[in-house]
């Protein structure tokens, strides 16, 4: 692939994939060709049944803008069949690229997807995964984002633990020379020495490091299912953080987390920039924008400490019933974590709200949202999503969401596809918003096409959660339409921190995706 012209606006997420079913699609426009300077690319990921990806991206512009999505084998050779576009997006309005009605692709196909615009975009991806026994879903959302680094983070990384937990990270190349890579796993609390892993025989670089080419793709998994190259033995049946490191390119990591049987438990996040420092996602003060301990729904934050030294950590949960403190320590290279359910911070039945999490070094920390079927039974549902935190020196007055839902599909007590979209105020205190939403005139969900724009204002205090499927504070203007999708932009006066979550009542299984507004 010729990258070299479009790195100022590349970024990679493992995963592209088509088989049967998918989530819903568009038609296509009769649009094709690439050449533009604006490129988001998306790898492969997560095995499992029969799996779909679909592509949203979002005009981040100032003017109308034609999207192109070209896709490749993972060894970077184009497909011309499969190209699709769109064109005449309106600045802030949305497409889809639903690979499973993509007629240029074969099922089974498995590579890397590359969204190019004459405007900026922000771009998600949609994985999509049918069990092939009881036709149960499991859905998960990665963004893609401008930058890798030499340096990336994972907070939590798990190898058939207790059988059962695990997780496949795909790693690409967003540089313009090979990639070599090393692998460093670290335990909870220094409870084993540090596995560090840098490939060898064919895989290697000759100075060595896993060999990635321009443009190209690996995946670890505990197997070497659909490709992936197995974690070291020494790491089987752990729970961990991960750094990856290279002296040579840039590179950006995706991570799906499920479970190897039984619920359809399926979360995505993105790895954190270490090194270039001007690039990184690490901070001293995180927002975390997200807290829940109620009718069995919880959250539980995992984070990594990629510093020589040991750090210090504070969490500060503020919500509808008050503020509650833990105290962490992390190991130097190590990690650690924090469940609403543990006796620590002693966080009521009924909690809601956000967090904070203040340390004395630069960490990473992810936020994992589950549901068990009552309070305190620990016994999950298959709700299974997460989320980055983010650096409150990160937090900004622009929030872009590419991925919004009111009632799609709703068919009879079904209320079909919606969303919610939480918003924190960086610092905790008050800030004025205003919500532009404006529909996907391309969808293909009944009576959802019709163009509109909707504007909302709120005062917020704290943090507030938006339901597009209510009523009232829905973030869709005053009087709400009926049928929603499409993409949404937040304007404040103050930085925010801002998240949304995809769902769905028509379909068994994990129907949840949770993913980071873009800040740009």
């Amino acid at each position: 692939m010729a990258l070299g012209l479009v790195l100022g606006a590349l970024t990679i997420i493992p995963a592209v994939s088509a088989s049967a079913g998918s989530m819903p699609g568009r038609e296509p426009e009769a649009v094709r060709g690439r050449g533009f300077d604006h490129v988001a690319v998306l790898p492969a990921l997560l095995p499992n049944s029969k799996e779909n990806t679909s592509t949203i991206a979002q005009n981040n512009g100032t003017a109308p803008a034609t999207i192109v999505m070209d896709i490749y084998t993972p060894a970077g050779v184009l497909i011309p069949s499969a190209t699709v576009a769109y064109s005449n997006v309106p600045p802030g309005g949305t497409r889809v690229f639903a690979q499973a009605l993509n007629s240029g692709l074969t099922p089974g196909f498995r590579g890397v997807g590359v969204i190019s615009s004459d405007q900026p975009i922000n771009a998600l991806l949609v994985r999509d995964i049918e069990s092939n026994v009881n036709f149960a879903k499991s859905y998960s959302i990665h963004n893609a984002y401008a930058t890798g680094g030499t340096k990336v983070t994972l907070p939590y990384v798990a190898n058939a633990l207790n059988g059962l937990y695990n997780t496949r990270f795909a790693v690409a190349n967003t540089g313009t020379t090979e990639a070599c890579v090393t692998i460093t796993y670290v335990f909870p609390g220094s409870s084993a020495a540090p596995v560090v892993d840098a490939g060898s025989g064919s895989l290697a670089c000759s100075g060595g490091g896993y060999r990635i080419p321009v443009g190209g793709q690996i995946a670890f998994a505990p197997t070497a299912v659909d490709g992936a190259i197995p974690m070291p033995a020494a790491t089987t049946n752990s729970l961990m953080a991960a750094t990856l490191q290279t002296s040579s390119s840039t590179i950006t990591v995706a991570v799906d987390a499920y479970l190897s049987g039984g619920l359809r438990k399926l979360a995505s996040y993105d790895g954190f920039i270490v090194e270039p420092a001007s690039a990184s996602d690490l901070g001293t003060q995180i927002s975390m924008p997200l807290a829940i301990k109620l009718d069995g729904f919880y959250t539980q934050y995992l984070l990594s400490n990629p510093n020589p030294t040991a750090t210090t950590a504070t969490i500060t949960y503020v919500g509808n019933t008050g503020t509650y403190t833990v105290n962490l320590n992390i190991p130097a290279n190590g990690t650690a974590s924090h469940s609403v359910y543990e006796a620590a911070g002693g966080i009521p039945e009924g909690f809601v709200g956000a967090a904070t999490i203040t340390a004395s070094q630069p960490i990473a920390a992810v936020l994992f949202r589950s549901k068990m079927t009552a309070p305190g039974s620990f016994v999950d549902e298959d709700l299974y999503t997460a989320v980055n935190g983010i650096p409150v020196n990160k937090a900004t007055t622009t929030a872009k969401l590419p991925l919004i839902f009111r009632r799609a599909y709703q068919t009879g007590s079904f209320s079909g596809y919606n969303t919610w979209v939480s918003v924190s105020v960086a610092d905790g205190g008050t800030a004025n918003v205003t919500i532009t939403a404006i529909n996907d005139t391309s969808n293909t969900a009944p009576g959802c096409n019709a163009p509109g724009t909707y504007t909302t204002t709120k005062t917020i205090n704290g943090s507030f959660i938006f339901y597009q499927n209510a009523n009232v504070d829905t973030g869709l203007g005053a009087s709400p339409p009926s049928c929603f999708w499409g993409g949404m932009t937040i304007t404040s006066d103050r930085p925010i921190v801002v998240i949304a979550n995809a769902t769905n009542d028509l379909n068994r299984g994990d129907n949840d995706g949770l993913y980071n507004a873009f800040s740009n």
